[in-house]
């Protein structure tokens, strides 16, 4: 692992517990067990850490889905079921990733508008394919994208964040069942 990968998940795992105030540039070098020359030489300022940690963890995430979303192997449904399931075992396997992306508003009007805008690409690779359902008769057409994408992160990333929180595993069959369970009903998916 490179010294800008510890680096990267140090300063993840110190800004998902103590958030972007309480950080400071020496705990993520105590996390990421880096010399301080070493995390000043990739990063130079806090803020341009966070926003990298952010970017990269926003890429897998669009990664993850887009690569469920063209598995066309499958139906189209199937492969809508799978992008749900996808952002579930996402957020079991990046859980720091999970408390940092919904816990975006900081009260930092800049920081919130950068987290938002990193998100909004996610947004517009999600609202991109559930367009391309209802144009195919596979969502409603009365449905308004914006909200089901919107309602999608939100379902998914606040079950997990509350099982963590209460320390449970996220990604059970119960968890993933329910939840591809309402999608299903929500969206009129028969299988």
């Amino acid at each position: 692992m490179s010294k800008k990968d510890l680096i990267t998940e140090g300063a993840l795992r110190a800004f998902a517990q103590n958030g972007y105030a309480e950080t400071t540039m020496d705990a993520i070098a105590d996390v990421a067990k880096v010399a301080k020359g070493t995390l000043y030489y990739h990063f130079k300022t806090k803020e341009e850490l966070f926003y990298y940690v952010n970017r990269k963890g926003v890429d897998l995430l669009v990664q993850t889905v887009t690569h469920a979303m063209k598995d066309e192997g499958r139906s189209v449904a199937e492969r809508m079921l799978a992008v749900f399931d996808e952002h579930l075992r996402f957020f079991a396997d990046n859980k720091d990733l999970c408390i940092l992306l919904l816990q975006f508003s900081s009260g930092d009007q800049e920081r919130d508008s950068m987290i938002g805008s990193l998100l909004g690409e996610y947004f517009a690779t999600m609202e991109k394919f559930l367009r391309t359902l209802q144009e195919q008769g596979i969502i409603n057409a009365e449905l308004d994208v914006h909200t089901l994408a919107s309602a999608l992160f939100g379902m998914v990333g606040f079950t997990a964040l509350r099982q963590m929180y209460r320390g449970e595993a996220i990604y059970t069959d119960e968890t993933r069942n329910t939840l591809i369970a309402l999608c299903k009903g929500a969206l009129g998916l028969q299988s």
